[in-house]
């Protein structure tokens, strides 16, 4: 029987794209590296931004910290001004759009008595205040995120969550767009959904790579898989 639900963030629960490639782009202009396509931003999206800078520019692991400290700048910078209502732009950090189907997908969830969580790559104060700020943190039991040095696993995001929710591993079902989130939930003991509108997965094919429960290409199959 399952007693709680996690959730992946960027590409799970928000399309958050538009902000995150916004406050990428600005920390490659001034380190001064070279542009990226299209693809190698979007790749930005969800795992944590020192491992992307590794992986794109060879940086060594303390450069790629040192350069996801000051994406972390970028992404909340005006934070508290545009809540107190003091500056009209929108932060990186507020720019995401709710996946169709969501609000139900939580409430449904919430109506069958199963506890939901959230386990993200993001920091985890960015995480609460992007949910709060979406309308979306009052469907989470949890919201676990990454330390600020981003040193935390996956797997240890989720089994914190796990804990924090009361289930054991085994009751519990990790929903997320990429092997990240596939990789962590097996790690943690958890049970896996893969769903395919996000960032991550593109094919039932690529989500079977990884040992799992289902596929879902929307969030109402999401919703039939996990209380069907």
């Amino acid at each position: 029987m399952i007693k709680s639900v996690i959730f992946d963030l960027d590409g799970t629960l928000l399309d958050t794209s538009e902000g995150v490639i916004s406050s990428v782009k600005k920390m490659i202009e001034h380190y001064g590296f070279h542009d990226l396509t299209q693809a190698e931003l979007e790749s930005f999206i969800g795992p944590p931004i020192s491992k992307s800078m590794v992986r794109l520019y060879g940086v060594s692991d303390e450069e790629g910290v040192e350069q996801m400290l000051y994406f972390r700048k970028l992404y909340t910078k005006g934070v508290d001004a545009f809540l107190a209502g003091e500056i009209e732009e929108v932060p990186d950090v507020f720019k995401g759009k709710i996946y169709p189907g969501m609000e139900e997908l939580l409430q449904g969830l919430k109506d069958h008595g199963i506890k939901v969580g959230v386990a993200t790559y993001k920091q985890e104060d960015q995480a609460k205040n992007l949910l709060g700020y979406k309308g979306l943190a009052k469907y989470f039991n949890v919201i676990h995120g990454a330390d600020p040095y981003g040193k935390l696993t996956k797997a240890e995001v989720v089994a914190l969550s796990i804990k924090d929710l009361g289930a054991a591993p085994e009751e519990t079902i990790m929903v997320g767009d990429s092997d990240n989130d596939a990789i962590g939930a097996e790690a943690a003991g958890a049970l896996f959904l893969g769903v395919t509108y996000g960032f991550g997965f593109k094919t039932a094919e690529d989500v079977k790579k990884f040992k799992n429960i289902g596929v879902a290409s929307t969030t109402y199959e999401a919703l039939d898989i996990i209380c069907g």
